[in-house]
């Protein structure tokens, strides 16, 4: 399995440029982390509908794994400064494309941003004998006219 990581840490450093828009390095991000997972011999699914515009999503997440398994299904560029210094040190030894700005700016470029902070999405991982199950959930509510 690690050489299998090595391999695609190698894949990812060669195929993403350093300076391309947000919305490819979100995109890349998911097909790292669903190699990644892949790799593991894991799988995750999605529970919810994600919204079709680019949102921030507030992560609920027990472990590294749990951050590729968002990833893997919600598209998205990660707040390093949120997360755990290891687990950002673990998906950067990976290659994911992390965050450069202001979640704003990425948003502004068609970007989702995956946080530990807080967010106006909820993505909730959860651990089962099938894999990965990423809940969906807004904060955002409807007003009626």
């Amino acid at each position: 399995m690690i050489a299998k990581l090595a391999g695609l840490a190698l894949d990812a450093r060669w195929s993403l440029p350093a300076h391309t828009d947000p919305q490819t390095r979100a995109s890349a991000a998911r097909w790292i982390a669903a190699n990644a997972l892949a790799a593991g011999g894991m799988r995750s699914c999605l529970d919810g509908t994600p919204p079709t515009a680019p949102r921030v999503f507030a992560l609920h997440a027990a472990g590294l794994t749990c951050v590729l398994a968002a990833l893997a299904v919600v598209p998205s560029l990660v707040d390093a400064t949120s997360l755990p210094r290891r687990w950002w040190l673990a998906l950067r030894a990976l290659g994911i494309p992390a965050l450069e700005g202001a979640p704003a700016w990425a948003l502004d470029h068609g970007a989702s941003v995956l946080t530990c902070g807080p967010g106006s999405w909820d993505l909730s991982v959860d651990h089962d004998a099938l894999g990965y199950r990423v809940r969906v959930e807004s904060h955002e509510r409807m007003l009626v006219a």
